[in-house]
This record gives C-alpha cells, sequence and structure tokens, in this order.
C-alpha cells in the first residue's frame, strides 16, 4: 500500500504488544503504522468536510484495544473520546487495562508492575520494557488533556444501549475474519448489521473505516463508500452515511 501520512519509517517497538501494552490469549495485535495511517485518512476526510477535532472515536470490535491504544498515544492530541467494545468480556477487561496506559495513573501501575518483574528476573525485556514505558509517559506529559474512554461488552451486531444517545465523528475497526478472532453472532451478515447498528451513532460529518478480506463485501444501502486501499491480503474501506 501507498502510504499518505505515516510516511516515515518509525520503530514502534515502544507500542509492541506485551512490551508496555498488555496482551492476552485470542486477542490480536495491529500494525502500529498501518493504524496511525488509517486514523490520519479518516482525520484528513473529516477536516476536509469542516469536522477537525478532536474526535469521539469508537471501535465496536475492539478486542483487546491494541489499535484504539496505539492511536491514542500517536494521536491523543487529536481525540478527545475513545470506546471500546467487544461481544468477549475478557477482551474487554484487557481493553480497559490498556486503554487505561493513556493516563498517568495508569501508565505509572503499569511501570509499578514492570519493576517488580525486573526486580524478580532482572531480564533485559522488563528493562527495555521500562524505558519504553519512560518515552510514553513523555508523551502523556506533552499532552496532559488526555482522551476520556469507556469499555463495554456488547454485540456489535445488535443495538447498543449503553451507548444510547452517545455519537461519534470516526469508527475505526478491523474486523474478525476466522484466523485468531472470528465472529460471535447470530447475525447472517454481521458486518452489514453491525453498520446498521453503527448508523445512529455517527454524527452529521463522520466517517467509518473497517479493515477486511478483500473477498469479504462489505456493503449497506445506509453507507457510501468515499475511499479504500490494500493492506496485504487485506483492505480498508472508508465509509460515510448517505
Amino acid at each position: 500500500m501507498n502510504y499518505r501520512h505515516a510516511v516515515e519509517r518509525h520503530s514502534f517497538e515502544d507500542l509492541a504488544s506485551g512490551r508496555v501494552l498488555y496482551n492476552g490469549r485470542g486477542t490480536t495485535a495491529f500494525p502500529v503504522r498501518l493504524a496511525s495511517e488509517l486514523f490520519s485518512r479518516a482525520a484528513a476526510y473529516l477536516t476536509g468536510r469542516g469536522n477537525a477535532g478532536p474526535y469521539r472515536l469508537y471501535d465496536p470490535c475492539a478486542g483487546g484495544a491494541y489499535m484504539l491504544t496505539a492511536i491514542g498515544f500517536l494521536h491523543g492530541d487529536l481525540i478527545a473520546d475513545i470506546a471500546a467494545s467487544d461481544i468477549d468480556p475478557q477482551a474487554v477487561e484487557l481493553a480497559a487495562r490498556n486503554l487505561s496506559l493513556l493516563t498517568a495513573e495508569g501508565l505509572n501501575e503499569r511501570v509499578r508492575q514492570l519493576r517488580e518483574l525486573y526486580d524478580s528476573y532482572g531480564k533485559t525485556s522488563h528493562s527495555e520494557a521500562l524505558d519504553s514505558a519512560e518515552r510514553l509517559g513523555a508523551i502523556i506529559a506533552s499532552h496532559p488533556e488526555r482522551p476520556a474512554t469507556a469499555c463495554l461488552a456488547a454485540d456489535a451486531t445488535e443495538p447498543i444501549g449503553a451507548l444510547q444517545g452517545r455519537q461519534f465523528d470516526m469508527i475505526v475497526s478491523d474486523l474478525p475474519y476466522g484466523h485468531l478472532v472470528d465472529w460471535t453472532t447470530e447475525a447472517e451478515h454481521p458486518a452489514r448489521q453491525m453498520l446498521d447498528r453503527l448508523a445512529p451513532l455517527l454524527t452529521p460529518v463522520s466517517v467509518v473505516v473497517l479493515v477486511a478480506p478483500k473477498e469479504q463485501k462489505i456493503t449497506n444501502d445506509r453507507y457510501e463508500q468515499v475511499g479504500q486501499f490494500k493492506v496485504g491480503k487485506r483492505r480498508a474501506i472508508l465509509l460515510k452515511l448517505k
């Protein structure tokens, strides 16, 4: 793919899954550079239509919120609110722990855990994780107004009562695709039904960014496609309400 925004090949080791950010069985990581590109393309689209943020961001298939947390560190100055939901309560618990790292309190707790591990085992990996946590702490200190966060257990293909009355400018999600994670729902066409459920949650100037296998058709009469690009064997599509 051709990157338009995350054009420089930075090292994102500080955001590696399991280093400072938490990981868990059955949850997936996501390429950090690609996550940054997805957010930046969505932000550029919204800015071009008069919505310059700060943005309210939501992922309805968040898993452990690895992608959201990475975006929060890289673009937190442009984000007012981050919400994550998943049908798996254990994933939601992991998501809450990851998103807590976007605050000084949550990151300090992670530093305490890493110091205990280093004191007990003296591993180089724990020392390097502490160095990464220090650099992530500097990001937080440079933008003290951190995004508000919320996590909830919910089926993305069903109405989400806990989000009633809330609206989001940007929805970004890596859809289940049957490798480590698959849909857990009774819906015959889960992506289409999910888009139906998301429609009332979108602001008038908003965008939905979905990553899915190239062979998976994502259609919904309430939306129109405003962009797409290939991501290896998958593709990302940008949608807006008609």
